[in-house]
């Protein structure tokens, strides 16, 4: 395993989580969902058009953001949204055993978030803190990377990308949720 590839492939990782965890957070807001239909013209007051409107809305959400499904799909991604990157400069293995396991952990983790966070929930945690809790706890349990490796790589990032509590607020619940699922 080439170390640079893997970085490579964990911020595309990371970029679809993001978004994943976007999506997410806007497909439980239903205003947000009546604001983007009513820029169609669509209006909660058309009670024989809004509800088909709004579940083809979802439907599109769901299957066009939210679910990358092939390695095809994947290489347009990576050759239109990361065209930095070669496909030989990424760990394309890493990205297709981790990118589409969004949906099978986030309630997962969610929850165990919740558990361990004091003052607020998963869902109130700015979106790159969710993505970076998704990328950790995917990777953990998929390719089950050793927890020190992980921890320090998604506390690093948390350094670069996020505000400056987020480090030790991630670092502080991984740690928790790991001692949780080892005891």
């Amino acid at each position: 395993m080439n170390i640079h590839h893997r970085i490579n492939a964990r911020k595309i990782v990371l970029s679809y989580f993001y978004e994943s965890c976007f999506f997410y957070k806007l497909l439980e807001q239903d205003s947000a969902i009546k604001e983007a239909l009513f820029i169609d013209n669509i209006f909660e007051s058309q009670t024989e058009k809004f509800p088909q409107e709004k579940e083809d809305f979802l439907n599109i959400i769901k299957s066009q953001y939210m679910n990358w499904e092939s390695e095809e799909e994947l290489m347009y991604v990576l050759n239109y949204f990361f065209n930095e990157w070669k496909a030989e400069d990424v760990d394309i293995d890493y990205v297709l055993k981790v990118w589409n396991n969004f949906d099978k952990y986030i309630k997962e983790l969610i929850e165990k978030v919740n558990n361990y966070a004091n003052s607020f929930s998963f869902d109130q945690m700015d979106t790159i803190d969710q993505a970076l809790f998704v990328l950790w706890y995917v990777e953990w349990k998929e390719l089950w990377t050793p927890k020190e490796v992980l921890l320090n790589e998604i506390v690093e990032i948390a350094k670069r990308y996020c505000d400056d509590w987020s480090p030790k607020l991630l670092n502080g619940i991984m740690h928790n949720i790991i001692a949780e699922m080892w005891s």
